[in-house]
């Protein structure tokens, strides 16, 4: 197990290379969809899945998946300056973050949302993008679904008004942590 960030490598996901058959988290779907889903999406330019490995391995010790999207503007409390009259705002979707459950409490989790952060800023150079937009997984009840709400808040997601489970971070929030990171 990696015993500092920097034994940690965020890779795109490579079925070839990366061993991905043990990895349990604790949530069946994140587990299923690693190993039976993660590739056909990612080959149908779906979406790009995103592994965290320890320097020179290939067990996959956690994952992300991101897309493109749209939200409406009508989900947020206010409208932003400049928001276009069709309403439509470009968007940055985290589809699922996990990690196998031998890695789990070692931050791996944390350098997984940073690597997201870090993508949306590069994103939103090149293509602008208003924000990261994710949904709250509601799989092993109320408590779970709360303490991952709870987790995606310390990054600074909120929730949208229209919907608890759906929570955003924009890209000037996004900008803010990693320009401190680095």
């Amino acid at each position: 197990m990696p015993t500092k960030p920097a034994d940690l490598r965020i890779e795109k996901f490579d079925p070839a290379r990366h061993e991905r058959a043990g990895f349990q988290c604790g949530v069946d779907r994140l587990d299923n969809y690693l190993q039976l889903s993660a590739n056909k999406q990612q080959r149908s330019n779906m979406t790009r899945v995103y592994v965290a490995v320890e320097d020179g391995k290939s067990k996959v010790l956690g994952y992300h998946t991101i897309n493109l999207g749209m939200m409406d503007v009508g989900e947020l409390e206010r409208r932003p300056r400049g928001t276009p009259k069709h309403g439509e705002l470009p968007v940055l979707f985290l589809g699922q973050v996990a990690v196998n459950n031998e890695a789990q409490g070692q931050g791996i989790g944390s350098i997984l949302m940073h690597h997201v952060f870090e993508k949306a800023c590069g994103i939103s150079e090149e293509a602008g993008c208003f924000a990261i937009v994710l949904d709250v997984m509601s799989d092993g009840g109320e408590q779970a679904f709360r303490r991952r709400q709870d987790w995606y808040r310390e990054f600074g997601f909120q929730p949208f008004a229209s919907n608890s489970a759906r929570m955003f971070l924009t890209i000037t929030q996004a900008q803010a942590i990693v320009s401190h990171d680095t």
